[in-house]
């Protein structure tokens, strides 16, 4: 597997959430589960692209925001973001703005293959989870990681804890859909979307 290449500290705006937004979202987390889902498929039957992402990222498979449902958290950097999320090992990620030791839940559900400390300095504590698809999501700058390789975890269980480790300046998740073998990043929706830097996407990826 290649080293991926030094980057740069990622910089992180974490902001705590409001109780008040929260609880009003939380109560509509299925028709917002339900939109999304039919905007996919929606977009597949007519060959759309959802917000830049490829045909295929946005209709071969769902991922759910990487964080419990009814919070929302701000993108502090999107995909091909210019201070770090350049280059095959991070243009396609997203930095969440979630403070310290926040959950940190499955995109998917999945078999837990790396969780730990990163071979790679900057990624800190990490956790890679290998879906039914052959793809990978993987969680990274965490405080901590709370099951073992070889794991299943469903979609929506909390896999770790947000933080800071690694080539961080400051409490965020590092998110992204990898190659499992390469590392490499691949183009990938949320919800059906792919939200931008600067945007607040409210979670629906109940507990499990």
């Amino acid at each position: 597997m290649p080293s991926p290449p030094p980057a740069p500290r990622e910089r992180c705006c974490p902001v705590r959430r409001s109780t008040a937004v929260r609880r009003g979202l939380a109560a509509t987390t299925a028709a917002r589960r339900r939109l999304a889902a039919a905007a996919c498929a929606l977009a597949a039957a007519a060959g759309m692209v959802l917000s830049g992402a490829s045909p295929a990222a946005a209709a071969d498979y769902y991922y759910e925001l990487p964080y419990p449902a009814g919070e929302a958290y701000q993108v502090t950097q999107g995909p091909e973001g210019t201070y770090s999320h350049t280059g095959p090992y991070n243009e396609y990620a997203w930095d969440f703005g979630l403070p310290a030791n926040y959950e940190v839940s499955a995109a998917q559900g999945g078999t837990i293959i790396v969780s730990g400390w990163s071979p790679y300095w900057q990624n800190g504590i990490e956790v890679i989870i290998r879906h039914s698809n052959g793809q990978c999501t993987h969680y990274a700058h965490l405080n901590r990681a709370l099951y073992n390789p070889g794991t299943w975890v469903p979609q929506g269980r909390v896999v770790g804890w947000s933080g800071s480790t690694g080539a961080s300046t400051g409490p965020h998740l590092h998110f992204q859909v990898i190659d499992c073998n390469s590392r490499v990043g691949i183009p990938a929706t949320l919800q059906g979307w792919t939200p931008p830097t600067g945007s607040w996407p409210v979670s629906v990826n109940a507990y499990a």
